[in-house]
């Protein structure tokens, strides 16, 4: 019920109409809070366009399944040179990996890459040429039956040089 001089309760206590039945006090309303949820909705709009930007030029990482061998790489070096079997799968794209020297430890996917392992020359040819027409039982050319890639045929040619003419080296010695 308005007051006689017109105004609401609401109005007379808060200086404003109430926006909801459940009473708020007057600094809820004021210009900086809402400043405040104009800078936060920005700062979330520039987070999500510079994730969208990031993430267009990355590739996802594909899960490993236990018994695979990886290359670890090394956290201090960062050369892939330690390789191991995975024994376990753990939550959120963590592997518990076997080494050789009989140590494991936990790593994450980011952090290993399938190990890949080559084939002679030898296998190469003999695979390629039991199938019919050179293709493998899943029907790929491209791959031997072990699932790899085979390595490229060694050519005769000589490897390609530059026609430019190279300056003599001079060494003067004093």
């Amino acid at each position: 019920m308005p007051h006689e001089s017109g105004l609401s309760p609401a109005q007379i206590v808060f200086g404003h109409q109430l926006r909801s039945i459940i009473p708020a006090h007057r600094s809820s309303y004021a210009s900086q809070w809402k400043e405040a949820i104009a800078a936060r909705e920005h700062k979330a709009a520039a987070d999500a366009a510079v994730r969208f930007r990031c993430d267009a030029r990355t590739c996802p990482l594909h899960p490993l399944s236990i018994g695979s061998s990886v290359r670890v790489q090394d956290p201090d070096t960062k050369l892939w040179d330690r390789v191991g079997v995975i024994v376990a799968i753990g939550r959120y794209r963590s592997y518990r990996i076997k080494f050789a020297s009989g140590s494991v430890l936990w790593r994450n996917r980011r952090f290993l890459r399938l190990l890949v392992l080559a084939t002679s020359v030898e296998e190469v040819e003999s695979s390629s040429t039991s199938g019919v027409g050179g293709e493998t039982a899943a029907g790929n050319p491209d791959y031997t039956s072990t699932g790899q890639r085979p390595l490229p045929a060694p050519s005769g040619a000589t490897p390609r040089r530059s026609p430019r003419t190279r300056k003599p080296r001079v060494i003067i010695s004093v």
